[in-house]
């Protein structure tokens, strides 16, 4: 099942056996390297203002509605996961992040990404134009088209953009449709 990370975000955490809430699910932590998920970032309890962290190998299952774990003890502080820390302390940010092409074109910036829920990775990227560029489509791109994806930059790959040379020959009946 694939899902927009926004759809991930503001779900509640259950235990399984009791069904008790023990929190929020804040932000996704997604290593930037490879794009898998490494865990989440919950936020405990009622009023409570600390986050906690809960590594993507003890959450059981994520329905459409809420996260299941096994156990309360499965939360730990952020700097108690090494995994999730390096993350943290890179300060990635996907949604928001300016997406540029290697030759650094200018494409937009990012406004959501997908993820595979089996595989527990990135699947791919929305990118909203500029206003003023003529494009009145999102871009969406494929994480195997990503270069890096640093602070605030995502870099993908030139050929992203479609080619504005017309195809000829027997090609061009089945790429020049218009």
């Amino acid at each position: 099942m694939i899902k927009f990370a926004s759809e991930l975000r503001l779900k509640p955490v259950l235990l399984k056996r009791e069904m008790a809430l023990v929190g929020i699910v804040e932000n996704l932590v997604v290593n930037p390297d490879d794009g898998k998920l490494v865990g989440v970032l919950v936020r405990e309890g009622f009023g409570k203002k600390d986050l906690k962290a809960l590594p993507e190998k003890d959450i059981i299952s994520i329905a459409s509605d809420f996260y299941l774990i096994s156990e309360y003890g499965a939360l730990g502080e952020i700097d108690e996961i090494v995994r999730i820390l390096q993350v943290v302390d890179r300060s990635v940010r996907i949604t928001g992040a300016k997406v540029y092409t290697v030759s650094g074109k200018y494409l937009g910036k990012c406004r959501d990404y997908s993820m595979n829920l089996k595989s527990m990775k990135m699947e791919k990227i929305y990118v909203n134009p500029p206003l003023f560029s003529g494009v009145m489509r999102e871009y969406v791109i494929g994480f195997s088209q990503i270069v890096s994806i640093e602070k605030s930059k995502i870099t993908v790959e030139d050929t992203f953009i479609k080619s504005t040379i017309p195809a000829k020959g027997k090609l061009a009946d089945a790429v020049n449709y218009t």
